[in-house]
């Protein structure tokens, strides 16, 4: 080979070593101190712009030169660590937390803070836990992991309401459900589902939740934030490479569990019974009836159902511009025919560094989403528990089929006798018209301006609308809803929310030993609400169903209201934090509220709060195996005035009279009553608490004690017959919204948790929480009873009442004591009325409180065990104490034949003779108060995670999960964790018939690009 050709194959050579080293990538995994996989680690090349960040599973792969580089490793929350590795080994990582940044940062009012320097109550929940359970809702991924907060699935219907209680129920019209902040916006919530702050967010775009639970933590939010405060933080990108994430699950629901009702033979027996013990004569068609068909309508209505959850979220970015975006869909079928639940999401999320002092931070998001319900019993004498979807399952007569003869659907109370008050469930299910059409656009913009150093100033614009369209349609062919002539209804309602903000905080070290911040800003947020609701009756056919109203015979005057309120607020905190042993912190805000009279527009909201970190004492240096230890107190006060618009002032509304000239109909003005003196109903709660860690945080135990006091409780109360006037908006007759009282709720909250093995190759962990809360009334207006029920139109089956010395809305009946000789019920009597035959004469008078509707202890227990790729996880639930009026038992085993459905097998047991004496006893008592105790498995999962070395697949998640499997419960309906009456309502803990939840199985897995 020539000199010449021998230099020029060199040099080429040469030149391609740059080339040949960027082949050789560096991979590796990256734990935590107690072996965990940490995700989204910043993995850097030193000296290079090579970085990356890790998977899910820890991993990353790093184009890197030939040879030995240094790598660079940082996380928020711990110590930067750099490693000399050579390009093309796996290399396995174990970060240490930061001495100077112990502990996880979470999320408060107006800004972040380190767990480890809490002055309050917080409880937090991360994402990666949050995507543990294949949920619809985020809701049902906090149930039983945060002490102090009750997440209760009210209903098993898709779509249906989610109540969150923190620490316990205050309020009686103001409301109960917490607020919620989403990424800096308080969003609106009343308990419809398509309204709750949470609904609309697809479980995957969720970075963490935090719940502020003490005043001290909520009083920045002033007047809204006597119920607790729901923090919501959305993802958003890291500087590196693009990453994908792609997600999908596919599941089947069940129903958790049948109800036994009488087949036909052991209805007609029952009914001969009757007639036999009561001296009567049955009827020519039941004498001569021989059963032919048993229909069970339970499998007639309930099926196997699908489940489909879909995510792709897409991020990256450099250190100056991020970005996160993302696509969701859920397609949920219910476990009834034709209801269902189908969402559709689209989040861009972008993170802006325009120079060294101006950032823009925008989050965007527009969601859309249909639920078909079941026609639920809504409590008043048009849609009871017959006439709701559920109510006709149970009450519908076994002796006939699904259609007749001809393909019209059969009569389900066949018998002459029977009652009405019941439609065919099969037609109820797939003819009915019943959907919430929820559409929303939801977006901000934080504009911050670093001034100087430790100084900056952030402008905050939000804005939230959402449309719902409401239709419901009961066709022609239904006898009872439909009255043979069809009836349509039809409502738009639409939410407007504006949010300007502007708060300067300032970050300064006093001294080497004592560091500040504060925080002082104003707020400014607008609501516009606007209703119109149609109704109409008589279509000649019902092909157009609800979507052609000039074609009914009967249109009823259209009701529409504008409502708007407003609330104009300044706030300031500060904190200070000596040698990170003495931590103090104190907030005010001071709140305007449009919705209160001229004398109480403005409320103050003070808190302060302190904490001392033990651990960090010379004199406890001995004590190595103790690694925290903090002391925790606060005090603060916060409001509520969740109450209608315009209810302190005297307004006009307009009424049909009979008055008048020819047709005899004219529109004249009734005055409301109004009351000037509203205003907010104001808690103040005293917090202690104790955090303690041993063995670098290997144990963990936190531990609170709080005492909530509510006062200025809002509430309707009777007017004197001397007043003349009619009700205020939306109350009922001769009543007027004013406070009136005081509530209490005093209680702990104990959490415990464990890395019990911590090997490369094994891990088990451990975390417990109880809480307890009770549930007092300790003042009303006058010391006078308030019934829960309003107006003669109800039709709940709910008996309770707000009573000085007994929990919000307590129940409230004669209490059972047996049967006697003749099968009759026997209640305590306690004036001893006797009527002319010597039995007990049982009215109101004899009503007593029998028990609460809330429970006072509720706990959740999550293992979770690690074998290298394999991860077994489980969460479960349970609660104790509570009552559940169980109206739709009630229902089911009245022992009268005449006007009546089917019954519950169970009804031979409750009337062994059932007769039309027996029946006149049949009182709602405390014979169907049952306990509401359970203790369920929220959630099981296999999850295994695969080992790639491929470029283009990073990682790669597959698992299988379960979730209501397993429930221990003594409760005889088909769920014990039921609330017909969901939120705000005063009827609660009643069974009317609820839509039943299901059991799921999942298959999923979970793609990283």
């Amino acid at each position: 080979m020539s000199t010449t050709r021998l230099l020029y194959v060199m040099i080429v050579l040469l030149m391609g070593m740059p080339c040949l080293a960027q082949d050789k990538p560096v991979s590796g995994k990256v734990l935590s101190p107690d072996n965990k996989p940490l995700a989204g680690v910043t993995v850097q090349v030193k000296n290079t712009n090579n970085v990356t960040t890790t998977a899910d599973d820890g991993t990353f792969t790093l184009a890197a030169p030939s040879g030995r580089v240094v790598l660079s490793f940082s996380y928020v929350g711990y110590a930067t660590k750099e490693m000399t590795v050579n390009a093309g080994s796996p290399v396995t990582v174990q970060l240490q937390e930061d001495a100077k940044d112990l502990g996880e940062v979470v999320v408060v009012g107006y800004g972040t803070q380190r767990k480890s320097d809490l002055t309050g109550a917080v409880t937090s929940l991360r994402g990666d836990k949050i995507r543990e359970m294949p949920v619809v809702s985020v809701e049902q991924a906090m149930q039983g992991r945060m002490p102090g907060v009750q997440v209760q699935q009210t209903s098993g219907q898709p779509g249906a309401g989610i109540s969150i209680r923190v620490r316990g129920v205050s309020s009686i019209a103001g409301g109960n459900e917490p607020l919620y902040v989403i990424d800096g916006l308080p969003q609106f919530n009343d308990d419809v589902r398509g309204v709750n702050g949470l609904a609309t967010i697809n479980p995957s775009d969720i970075e963490s939740i935090e719940v502020l639970k003490d005043a001290a933590s909520t009083a920045i939010y002033g007047s809204r934030g006597a119920n607790g405060v729901v923090m919501v933080t959305t993802k958003s990108g890291k500087a590196g490479a693009t990453r994908v994430v792609f997600e999908s699950s596919v599941g089947l629901q069940q129903i958790r569990k049948k109800l036994d009702l009488m087949n036909s033979q052991e209805y007609v027996d029952f009914a001969r019974r009757y007639y036999v013990n009561t001296g009567q004569a049955a009827p020519a068609e039941l004498t001569n009836f021989t059963p032919t068909i048993s229909t069970d309508w339970q499998d007639e209505v309930f099926r196997t159902a699908l489940l489909l959850n879909t995510s792709l979220g897409v991020s990256g970015g450099t250190d100056r511009s991020r970005y996160y975006v993302s696509g969701g869909y859920t397609d949920q079928q219910g476990i009834v025919l034709n209801s269902d639940y189908k969402r559709g999401s689209i989040r861009v999320n972008l993170d802006n560094k325009l120079s060294d002092h101006f950032s823009i931070q925008s989050r965007f998001t527009v969601s859309r989403a249909v639920q078909d319900g079941f026609s639920p019993a809504i409590g008043d004498n048009t849609r009871n528990f017959g006439k709701s979807g559920i109510g006709s399952v149970l009450r519908s007569i076994s002796t006939v089929g699904v259609k007749n003869a001809d393909g019209t659907y059969t009569d389900t109370s066949p018998f002459g006798f029977n009652g009405i008050d019941v439609e065919n469930p099969v037609a109820v299910a797939k003819e009915v018209l019943d959907r919430n059409t929820t559409t929303r656009v939801q977006g901000g913009v934080d504009i911050r301006w670093t001034i100087i150093k430790g100084l900056s100033n952030t402008i905050r614009l939000s804005g939230d609308y959402y449309h719902i369209r409401r239709d419901l349609y009961f066709p022609r062919i239904l006898p009872r809803l439909g009255n043979n002539i069809g009836s349509a209804e039809l409502g738009q309602y639409d939410k407007t929310s504006g949010l300007v903000e502007d708060f300067l905080e300032y970050r300064h070290q006093l001294t080497s030993d004592l560091n500040m911040e504060a925080i002082g800003g104003v707020s400014y947020q607008h609501d516009r609400y606007d209703q119109t609701d149609l109704a109409a009756s008589g279509f000649g056919s019902d092909d157009l169903k609800n979507y052609n109203f000039s074609s009914a015979n009967t249109v009823s005057k259209p009701v529409t209201d504008v409502s708007e309120n407003t609330i104009l607020s300044a706030f300031a905190r500060v904190r200070f934090n000596l040698k990170d042993k003495y931590l103090l912190s104190a907030s005010i805000r001071r709140d305007g509220a449009s919705v209160f009279a001229a004398n109480n527009k403005y409320g103050v909201f003070p808190s302060v709060s302190a904490a001392w970190r033990v651990s960090a004492e010379k004199f406890m240096e001995r004590f190595t195996w103790m690694s925290n230890l903090k002391l925790r107190a606060s005090w603060g006060q916060a409001g509520n005035p969740a109450i209608k618009p315009y209810q302190s002032l005297l307004l006009g509304k307009a009424v049909n009279t009979g008055q008048g000239a020819g047709s005899g109909l004219s529109v004249g003005v009734a005055p409301t009553f109004p009351n000037p003196n509203l205003k907010w109903e104001t808690t103040s709660q005293t917090n202690i608490g104790l955090d303690l860690g041993l063995l670098s945080d290997r144990f963990r135990f936190t531990f609170d004690y709080y005492i909530k006091k509510t006062s200025d409780l809002l509430a309707l109360v009777q007017l004197p017959p001397s007043a003349g006037v009619s009700a205020g908006i939306g109350t009922g007759p001769d009543q007027i919204i004013d406070n009136v009282g005081e509530v209490e709720n005093k209680g702990w909250e104990l959490s415990l948790g464990a890395n019990i093995i911590n090997t490369a190759d094994w891990t088990f962990s451990l975390d417990v929480n109880f809480s307890q809360n009770k549930n007092k009334v300790t003042k009303t207006k006058d010391n006078k009873d308030i019934p829960t029920i309003a107006g003669g139109n109800d039709a709940s089956g709910s008996n309770s009442i707000i009573r000085v010395g007994q929990p919000l809305s307590a129940f409230l009946g004669p209490k059972f004591l047996g049967l006697d000789k003749d099968g009759v019920p026997i209640h305590e009597n306690l004036n001893g009325d006797k009527d002319a035959n010597g039995r007990d004469i049982i009215n109101a008078i004899d009503n007593q409180i029998l028990g609460s509707p809330y429970p006072d202890l509720y706990y959740g227990i999550s293992p979770t065990v690690r074998y290298k790729q394999i991860t077994f996880s489980m969460i479960w639930a349970g609660v104790s104490g509570a009552l559940i009026n169980n109206a739709a038992l009630f229902e089911l085993t009245n022992p009268i034949i005449s006007n009546q459905f089917n019954k519950l097998k169970a009804a031979n047991e409750f009337y062994p003779k059932p007769s039309q004496l027996a029946g006149n006893a049949h009182l709602r008592s405390s014979r169907y108060m049952e306990k509401g105790d359970f203790f369920r498995m929220r959630n099981i999962r296999l999850d295994y995670a695969f080992k790639l070395k491929g470029r283009t697949i990073k990682t790669l998640n597959v698992y299988l999960s379960g979730q209501n499997l397993i429930t221990f419960t003594d409760y005889s309906g088909y769920d014990p964790e039921v609330n017909t009456f969901n939120g705000n309502d005063r009827r609660q803990g009643v069974d009317l018939g609820a839509y039943p939840s299901a059991k799921t199985y999942n298959l999923g897995f979970s793609l990283g690009f």
